[in-house]
């Protein structure tokens, strides 16, 4: 039995993953800091980035990941799913690098 695992979907989930998470960031902190102006919302993640919490953004930002994730599963697009988990895999190690390093 062979897997063939096509590249274009895996590399479409990925990049959706990433969108996102970035999407699910901007809700994040239009919900915390009741913030819909670009330029200030930019501004909390600036200084988010300056005081270290951005992290913390992030990691609430991938819980979109999830809901994408399994809306991919549930129209079975398999490897789309398989994009959007190794998005949410980097995004963790790099939410770790961020934190430690």
């Amino acid at each position: 039995m062979e897997i063939q695992l096509n590249k274009k979907e895996v590399f479409f989930g990925l990049l959706s993953g990433f969108l996102v998470n970035f999407l699910g960031l901007i809700i994040i902190i239009i919900i915390l800091f009741r913030e819909i102006s670009c330029s200030n919302i930019f501004k909390i993640i600036n200084d988010s980035f300056l005081d270290n919490s951005i992290t913390k953004l992030i990691s609430l930002g991938a819980i979109l990941n999830l809901i994408i994730f399994f809306i991919f599963l549930k129209y079975d697009y398999d490897e789309r799913a398989k994009g959007v988990l190794l998005a949410t895999f980097v995004i963790a190690i790099l939410t770790v690098y961020i934190n430690n390093f």
